[in-house]
C-alpha cells in the first residue's frame, strides 16, 4: 500500500486548502478520514509553531535591553560611591597629617535641644563640651566642639587631649575614639555601598554569561 501524500496550500500565511493524495479540501471539516484529519492538524500546528518561532527571532531587539540599563545604573552607583569613599578617605588622611595635639580642659558643657522630628515636634537634648587649650602659637583658645552627644560624656574640669589644625586652631576636636570614628563614617558607608553594588554587578554579569 502506497504512503499517502499530504500538503497544505497557503496564501498570506493562512491555510486556504488541504490536499490528501491529490484530493483537495477547502476546510479541515471536509476531510472524511480521521487519520488524515489528525495528520493534517499535526502539520498545521507544526507550521504555525515554526512561523511563531521565526517571527520571534525576527522581532527587533531593543537597542538598550532593560537588564543592561540596570547594570549600567548599578555600575555608575558603585563607581560614584567608591569615588566618594576615596575622596573622603584622602581628605581625612590629609587632615589627620596636619593635626597637632595639645592638652586642654573642659570649661563647660552646653546643652542644646534639637529637633529629631520637626513635623511631630520630637526633640532631643545634646551636650557639647567647651574646651580650652593653648595652641602652638602660644595663644589660649576656647572652642565649643561641633560634635555633641545625647548624654554628657564630659564634665567641667575634665582634662582632655585636643587635636587641632595649626592653620585653623578653632577647627579642633577632642582626641577620642568617638571623634575619630565619626571621621570615618562617610567613607566607611559609601565604601561598603560601593563594594556591594559592584559585587551585585559582577554576580549578575556572571549569571547572564552563564545563560
Amino acid at each position: 500500500m502506497s504512503k499517502k501524500k499530504y500538503s497544505i496550500n497557503w496564501e498570506n500565511n493562512e491555510a486556504v486548502s488541504f490536499e490528501v493524495d491529490g484530493v483537495t479540501y477547502q476546510s479541515l471539516d471536509q476531510i472524511p478520514d480521521p487519520d488524515d484529519l489528525q495528520k493534517m492538524l499535526a502539520m498545521l500546528n507544526a507550521a504555525e509553531d515554526a512561523d511563531f518561532e521565526q517571527q520571534t527571532k525576527d522581532a527587533p531587539k531593543p537597542a538598550f535591553p532593560p537588564e543592561k540599563i540596570i547594570l549600567a545604573i548599578f555600575t555608575g552607583v558603585a563607581i560614584l560611591m567608591l569615588l566618594i569613599a576615596a575622596v573622603a578617605t584622602g581628605s581625612n588622611l590629609i587632615s589627620i597629617s596636619k593635626e597637632k595635639s595639645a592638652p586642654g580642659h573642659v570649661l563647660d558643657v552646653v546643652m542644646r535641644r534639637e529637633y529629631i522630628n520637626q513635623q511631630d515636634h520630637i526633640t532631643q537634648d545634646y551636650y557639647y563640651p567647651v574646651v580650652e587649650f593653648t595652641a602652638d602659637d602660644g595663644r589660649r583658645r576656647s572652642v565649643q566642639m561641633d560634635t555633641g552627644s545625647s548624654s554628657p560624656e564630659y564634665e567641667k574640669g575634665n582634662e582632655v587631649t585636643v587635636r587641632y589644625d595649626p592653620a585653623h586652631p578653632l577647627q579642633a576636636r577632642i582626641d577620642s575614639f568617638g571623634s575619630s570614628a565619626l571621621m570615618w563614617i562617610l567613607p566607611g558607608i559609601t565604601g561598603i555601598l560601593g563594594l556591594a553594588f559592584l559585587g551585585a554587578v559582577l554576580i549578575v554579569k556572571r549569571v547572564m554569561s552563564a545563560n
